[in-house]
């Protein structure tokens, strides 16, 4: 484990393996850690990658992230610098939810960096989030729902987990064990959703029916990304991010898009065995495209 200073922030960065090629950097979703990706980094492991997990600014080390800093923008100049101070070489980089949508602006602003991309249901790609992002948006109503708080079993089966995990209470309880109540963490996720917020008029049109991702969605065509093999997971029951917004990956010729059925939003532990499949059969291609290039 390393502690990388970056600006007035500390991220912790836990690396496992031998350090030696290739390498993955990780990138969990908002106010998860580690744990929300666990088989991942274990078959990767297995694979002989070094995995390198950054936690964004904020989630794991004091100071709290404040809202003039988290911008998904800055937050992939974050990892960026993290990456080059540590001299991490070329990476497959895997992000789940807006460790998914960090990646992609990580890609797009840093390609050097960037071997190949493992999204799972990757904020940034559509417009539309779970309508209760709304009222996160709303200053004093979100100020009181983004309270620390840990997710209830109720809830977890109501926005996260699909109907093929959703009665099986020994894998709902072990969702509610991951859930943390720090005050930092709770703030640095407040802040993420208010620096995201659409700007100038489109702050009108989120309040209508969808709209909630106009401040994170990358616009226009994602011809930055064509030259990077890509592969997305998603689940067809999310309902956090739609996995309709997985359509837009027809624009990358380089990207394979793969859909679990039954499955919601925390696809990398409901269907943690189908996962690590496609992304060993996905990093075994990536490998020999790069064997035969060379």
């Amino acid at each position: 484990m390393q502690v990388a200073p970056c600006e007035r922030y500390r991220l912790r960065v836990t690396t496992w393996g031998s350090g030696a090629a290739p390498h993955a950097v990780v990138l969990p979703g908002i106010s998860a850690d580690w744990r929300a990706l666990a088989p991942q980094i274990r078959a990767l492991r297995r694979l002989g990658w070094t995995v390198h997990v950054i936690d964004l600014p904020g989630f794991a080390l004091r100071p709290a992230l404040k809202r003039s800093d988290a911008n998904v923008v800055q937050l992939a100049d974050y990892v960026a610098r993290v990456v080059m101070g540590l001299h991490i070489p070329p990476a497959l980089v895997l992000g789940h939810s807006l460790g998914g949508g960090v990646a992609m602006h990580l890609a797009i602003r840093h390609p050097a960096l960037v071997r190949g991309l493992a999204l799972i249901a990757p904020v940034g790609l559509g417009v539309s989030l779970h309508w209760i992002y709304k009222l996160y948006c709303v200053p004093l109503l979100g100020r009181a729902l983004l309270r620390p708080s840990v997710l209830r079993a109720s809830s977890i089966r109501r926005f996260l987990v699909g109907s093929s995990r959703r009665d099986d209470a020994r894998f709902i309880a072990r969702l509610v064990r991951h859930g943390m109540r720090a005050r930092r963490r709770t703030l640095s996720a407040r802040a993420i959703i208010w620096a995201n917020q659409p700007r100038r008029w489109n702050k009108a049109r989120a309040l209508l029916p969808g709209g909630e991702q106009r401040g994170i969605r990358i616009d226009g065509p994602l011809t930055k990304l064509s030259t990077i093999p890509t592969l997305v997971l998603w689940g067809d029951e999310d309902r956090v991010i739609s996995a309709t917004d997985a359509r837009r990956c027809k624009e990358l010729p380089l990207a394979q898009v793969r859909i679990a059925h039954g499955v919601g939003h925390s696809l990398p532990l409901e269907v943690a065995a189908w996962a690590n499949d496609q992304i060993a059969k996905f990093v075994a291609g990536l490998t020999a495209t790069e064997l035969r290039a060379a």
